[in-house]
């Protein structure tokens, strides 16, 4: 069954937001790191550590816009790695994808998500 985005709940819109939310801070956190030393070099060394976070969370905020198991998977992994590099680079900052996945916990997201995988 599709559903588009007008059909998600309340909890669901919110986690999507939530999770665009420490996309955005990871890729701000990417462009500061990566505009502190020598251009290319500093470039690369920062997307060894902040791609991999802003890719997932990238994918999870596509799969938890429409509602699919995967992009709350994606959002659990994507929160993970931004809680750990936002953690090592931004201080306080890290605190936010911590707060998103405890969202994605809870039991109202949870269910909605994970709805199809037990049957």
């Amino acid at each position: 069954m599709a559903m588009g985005k007008a059909s998600l709940p309340t909890c669901a819109r919110v986690a999507t937001g939530l999770q665009g939310l420490v996309g955005s801070v990871v890729l701000v956190f990417w462009a500061i790191w990566s505009a502190w030393g020598v251009f290319p070099n500093s470039l690369f060394a920062s997307g060894i550590f902040f791609f991999p976070a802003l890719a997932l969370c990238s994918v999870a905020v596509i799969g938890l816009s429409k509602g699919r198991m995967y992009g709350w998977v994606m959002g659990l992994l994507g929160n993970v790695a931004a809680a750990a590099v936002l953690l090592f680079s931004g201080g306080l900052f890290g605190i936010l994808p911590a707060a998103v996945l405890i969202c994605l916990l809870l039991p109202n997201v949870r269910d909605f998500y994970v709805r199809d995988y037990y049957r």
